[in-house]
């Protein structure tokens, strides 16, 4: 159970960090924004858990890339940066939290 706990507190603080890379990465806007996302309540072995964990990445990834409306960004350059670095940012999550259903999910 305690190492469980440990695992997933390993898991969040690496998504921590993924969230931050891409985004630095994609552009210097987004340098330094990340977001904890924490699933020490969900079973991510279950679809629902899998499911509900996915829905907060994505969300999280939103804020962290500043994802908005043409109207609001600014431009649709702007948005292009904003979305290149949520799929990349959503992308990287993904990955490192490597979860087989999580995946899946994603792949489509």
């Amino acid at each position: 159970m305690k190492e469980s706990k440990l695992v997933k507190g390993v898991v969040a603080a690496i998504a921590i960090l993924t969230f931050s890379l891409p985004a630095i990465a994609s552009d210097v806007e987004f340098k330094g924004r990340s977001e904890k996302v924490s699933y020490s309540d969900l079973n991510v072995k279950k679809e629902a858990g899998a499911y509900a964990l996915y829905l907060r990445l994505q969300q999280a990834s939103k804020r962290v890339c500043g994802v908005e409306s043409i109207r609001n960004a600014g431009g649709i350059r702007a948005v292009s940066r904003q979305q290149r670095c949520y799929r990349d940012t959503l992308d990287a999550a993904v990955v490192k939290i490597n979860n087989p259903v999580l995946s899946r999910m994603h792949e489509g």
